[in-house]
C-alpha cells in the first residue's frame, strides 16, 4: 500500500469476506508498517465473527501517520490453518485530513443541524407590521446532551446546579440496573431510581432507561447463578413485567441487553433466542420506548463489524430496534477521523446512533479538553447520531476518577468542563432584531425550542415558545401583535422557503406528475381549496393566483 496513501491522512478500508466452509471464524483486518530501521507495528482496523457460506462486508478506519515509511501492507487474516476463504472486493476511501476535518465538520453541523426560520407579526386584518423588536433565545436543543446522574451525590446543590445549567438528557448510573433494584429475589425496590426521575421531572430533563438486562456474568444479582434454566427463564420475566411497566411513559429510551457483544450469561443458559424474546417483551410491555443495544468498544476500538453482524441478526430473529448505543470510553486519545469512519460504517444500518457513555482518562486536562471537543464535534456533525450522553463529570463521584472529570473535586470547572460549556454556547441560538416591511424577521438557528420576547410598539411584550424542528425550507411563525398564533401553514409555499411564487407552481407541477416529494408542510401549503387532497384542481387554482386572478386561496 506504501504507493496508495499519503502520510497524513484517514482512510475507511473494507472488504467483503467468506469463509469456504462452515464453522464461525474469526477475520481481521490490520495494516503492518515499518518505518526505517524500525521494527514492524500492526495496526488493527477491524475484526468479527465470520459464518460459513456468508458474504460479510468488513470495515474500518486507518489512519496513516509516519516520517520515513519503508513498507506498508494490508492484511486480511484469522481463519484456522487450512480453513480456505475467500476477499473480494477491497475499497480504500479517503475519511479526511487532520488538518481540514474541523472545517468540514462545521460544514456538515450548518447544513444538518440548523434550519432557516421566519417569525411575522400581523396585525388583526392580517397586514404585516414592520419595526416590531424580537429577542429570540433557545431554551432547549433537539440534539440530545445529556450526562450520568448518581443519587450518592443529589445531596449536593452544586452538583444538581450543574447538572441543570448543562444537560438536557440523564441517565441514572447505577440506580436503574437490575442488581441494584432486586439485590434478593422477590425484594424489589425502585426507590433511588424513582428519586432520581423524580427530580428529574421537576426539571424538565428527559430520561434514558439503563438497562433492563446485563449480559456479562459479572453484573447479574449473585442470587441468579444458582437458578434452574426454567428459574431463570421466570425471573427474566419478572423483571421485564415489573421495571418496563414501573417507568412506562418515564423512559423514553430502554438500554434492552446491555453488551451483549462481551457476555453470554443469559444466552448460554437459556440459548440464542432470549436475545430477540427480551427485545419483543419490552415493546409488548412499553410501546412508546425506543429500544436500544449498547456495547464498548465500536468507536473506541475496531469491534464495529462485530456489532454490526450481532445487530443484523437481532433483526432477523425479530427485536426491533430503534437504537445503536455506542460507549465512548476512550484514554488518551480521540481520533476524530477514526471515531467519523466507524460512525460511518454503523450508520449503513440506517438506525440513529447515540454516543452512550462518553469519557476521556488523562491527567493533562488541556488534552481531556481537545479529546472532548473532538468527540462532540465530530458527532454532532454527524447525520446519523442524535444524541451524546457523558459518563459524569464530577470528580468526587467519577467513576473513573479525577483524571476523567470536567469539574474538578473543589467544584472548578476545568479545561475540559470549560470546552464542553463552550461547545454548548456555540450550538446554542440567541439572536435579536426587528421585523422588516414585509412584518418579518429572519434567522437560522439549531433545531430546538425557542422563546420568542415580541415588543410591538405601544403594547405590552408579550413571550411565545416556538419548535424549530428539522425539515426543509424556512419554518415561518406568525404571530399577531396581541400575541395570538396564526395559522402557520403558508398556502402555495410548497417548497417552504416562506414565500408563493412560480417555483411553487412548478414544485406542484412535478408532484402531480410523481416526479417529486413534497414534505409534510408542503402537503398541508398545496391543499389550496381545503379539500384534503392535492390534485389538478388545486394546480388551476394556483395558476389563476399567480396570474392575480385571484387576491387568495378559496380554502
Amino acid at each position: 500500500m506504501l504507493d496508495k496513501l499519503t502520510v497524513g491522512m484517514t482512510y475507511q478500508i473494507s472488504a467483503w469476506v467468506k469463509i469456504a466452509g462452515t464453522g464461525s471464524h474469526q477475520v481481521k483486518i490490520s495494516m503492518k508498517k515499518v518505518d526505517n530501521g524500525k521494527e514492524p507495528v500492526y495496526d488493527t482496523i477491524t475484526l468479527g465473527n465470520v459464518d460459513g457460506s456468508k458474504w460479510y462486508r468488513m470495515s474500518g478506519p486507518y489512519n496513516y501517520t509516519g516520517t520515513d515509511v519503508t513498507n506498508l501492507e494490508l492484511y486480511i487474516e484469522g481463519p484456522q490453518a487450512g480453513v480456505s476463504y475467500y476477499v473480494d472486493d477491497v475499497t480504500v476511501t479517503e475519511v479526511g485530513s487532520s488538518a481540514t476535518w474541523k472545517e468540514e465538520a462545521n460544514a456538515r453541523i450548518e447544513q444538518i443541524r440548523k434550519r432557516d426560520a421566519k417569525i411575522k407579526i400581523v396585525d388583526s386584518n392580517n397586514k404585516p407590521v414592520s419595526g416590531v423588536s424580537l429577542d429570540v433565545r433557545q431554551v432547549k436543543h433537539d440534539f440530545g446532551f445529556g450526562s450520568a446522574i448518581t443519587m450518592n451525590a443529589m445531596h449536593d446543590s452544586r452538583y444538581t446546579e450543574f447538572f441543570k445549567n448543562n444537560y438536557e438528557w440523564a441517565v441514572f448510573e447505577n440506580e436503574a440496573k437490575w442488581y441494584s433494584n432486586e439485590s434478593s429475589q422477590g425484594n424489589v425496590s425502585y426507590y433511588n431510581a424513582d428519586r432520581l426521575y423524580e427530580w428529574c421531572a421537576e426539571n424538565d430533563i428527559k430520561v434514558r432507561g439503563h438497562c433492563i438486562f446485563w449480559e456479562p456474568d459479572q453484573w447479574q444479582p449473585s442470587w441468579l447463578n444458582g437458578l434452574t434454566a426454567d428459574a431463570l427463564k421466570k425471573a427474566i420475566d419478572a423483571r421485564l413485567e415489573s421495571v418496563v411497566p414501573h417507568f412506562r411513559g418515564k423512559f423514553l429510551h430502554w438500554d434492552v441487553n446491555n453488551e451483549m457483544l462481551h457476555g453470554d450469561f443469559f444466552k448460554s443458559r437459556l440459548g440464542e433466542s432470549i436475545w430477540p424474546y427480551m427485545f419483543k417483551r419490552t415493546r409488548e410491555l412499553d410501546p412508546d420506548a425506543k429500544l436500544f443495544v449498547n456495547d464498548f468498544n465500536i468507536i473506541t476500538y475496531a469491534e464495529g463489524d462485530a456489532y454490526i453482524s450481532q445487530i443484523e441478526w437481532l433483526l432477523e430473529n425479530g427485536a426491533e430496534i430503534d437504537g445503536i448505543g455506542v460507549q465512548g470510553h476512550f484514554d488518551e486519545e480521540v481520533d476524530p477521523l477514526v471515531v467519523k469512519a466507524r460512525l460511518d460504517n454503523l450508520a449503513t444500518l440506517g438506525i440513529p446512533i447515540w454516543v452512550t457513555e462518553y469519557d476521556s482518562t488523562t491527567p493533562d486536562v488541556n488534552k481531556r479538553a481537545e479529546n472532548l471537543e473532538n468527540l462532540y464535534r465530530i458527532a454532532f456533525s454527524h447525520p446519523s447520531v442524535d444524541g451524546i450522553i457523558m459518563w459524569g463529570f464530577w470528580a468526587g463521584v467519577h467513576w473513573r476518577g479525577q483524571d476523567a472529570a470536567i469539574v474538578d473535586q473543589d467544584w472548578t470547572v476545568n479545561e475540559a468542563g470549560k470546552r464542553y460549556q463552550a461547545l454548548l454556547k456555540e450550538w446554542t441560538t440567541i439572536t435579536s432584531g426587528t421585523t422588516n416591511s414585509a412584518g418579518a424577521f429572519d434567522f437560522r438557528g439549531f433545531h430546538g425550542t425557542y422563546e420568542v420576547t415580541v415588543n410591538v410598539p405601544g403594547k405590552e411584550p408579550f413571550v411565545k415558545t416556538i419548535e424549530l424542528e428539522k425539515g426543509n425550507g424556512t419554518a415561518v411563525y406568525t404571530f399577531t401583535v396581541d400575541g395570538t398564533a396564526v395559522d402557520p401553514v403558508l398556502y402555495g409555499d410548497l417548497t417552504q422557503d416562506g414565500q408563493v411564487n412560480s417555483t411553487d407552481l412548478a414544485a406542484m407541477k412535478r408532484y402531480l406528475l410523481r416526479s417529486y416529494e413534497l414534505s409534510e408542510g408542503g402537503l398541508k401549503a398545496a391543499d389550496l381549496n381545503g379539500d384534503g387532497k392535492v390534485n389538478s384542481t388545486d394546480l388551476s387554482i394556483f395558476k389563476r393566483y399567480l396570474l392575480r386572478e385571484l387576491d387568495e386561496f378559496p380554502r
